[in-house]
């Protein structure tokens, strides 16, 4: 009996420590199987494509999971909504300028990551409590937000391709909006934290409506498998919040001021 409870709380530890990524590999597996069933593409893409901003937003406003595990759920549902958008932006006719501007802005992003270093790409002063420190390397000596332009230029270089734009115009566009999004979650900073609970929390819910409404908008019609899937999105949600906001969490702002802005401005 001992053996049976110590595995149990064993068990239960383990679950507790990784749920949310047990919670976002479901959801992502629901996801694909009832696109496969169903066929429903763009509702797919769409589901898949935001939860990275609403890990960072959740790490950023409670900061209850541990760094590792939060970091590696949000490079690996980036790594899904990058994917998404790319099967479906490399299903279009190719256009150059629209390839020149996305290079552009996936090189400046690249380049900012190497300067500031992995762990405080993820918020490691906020969530880890990395101490700040003062970043003048390229492209930080320019702009204290090169990552939010590196993005912005990605998503939105899309759209110049117009048979991309034709179709995908709203994906392109909620991912611009969720990065200035994160702009200003950034820059609110740690005094605001209510508003930032606030806005963030509405922002995403906005966002999967949005989505479902562009997706259904593409000629999606209701069916089991997309109902499974919409509940897995509301599951997985709950779940992340749950995991990330519970009381026992620690403080989110451990080091002042949003990452991109101490990462200069700190000496």
């Amino acid at each position: 009996m001992a053996v049976l409870s110590d595995n149990s709380r064993s068990f239960r530890a383990v679950v507790g420590r990784h749920g949310s990524s047990l919670a976002c590999g479901l959801f992502v597996l629901s996801v694909v199987l009832g696109a496969a069933l169903d066929r429903s593409l763009p509702l797919a893409v769409y589901l898949l494509s935001f939860w990275h901003y609403y890990l960072y937003w959740l790490a950023f406003a409670f900061g209850g999971m541990a760094f590792d595990v939060f970091k590696r759920d949000a490079v690996a549902m980036k790594t899904v909504s990058v994917a998404a958008l790319a099967v479906v932006y490399l299903a279009t006719p190719l256009d150059l300028a629209s390839l020149v501007v996305i290079a552009g802005g996936i090189l400046l992003n690249v380049r900012a990551a190497a300067a500031l270093g992995i762990d405080r790409t993820y918020y490691g002063a906020e969530v880890a409590g990395l101490p700040p420190r003062r970043i003048t390397a390229f492209p930080y000596s320019l702009t204290n937000h090169p990552m939010i332009l590196g993005n912005v230029a990605a998503f939105g270089g899309t759209l110049i391709n117009p048979a991309f734009r034709q179709h995908w115009w709203p994906l392109a566009g909620l991912h611009v909006a969720l990065n200035i999004g994160l702009l200003a979650m950034e820059l609110a900073g740690p005094r605001r934290r209510r508003a930032v609970r606030l806005g963030g929390g509405l922002a995403f819910a906005g966002v999967l409506c949005g989505a479902a409404f562009a997706a259904l908008g593409s000629g999606t019609e209701a069916t089991l498998p997309i109902a499974s899937m919409a509940a897995a999105a509301v599951a997985c949600a709950w779940t992340l919040y749950r995991c990330y906001a519970s009381p026992a969490s620690p403080p989110a702002f451990q080091a002042g001021e949003g990452l991109h802005q101490t990462a200069r401005r700190i000496p």
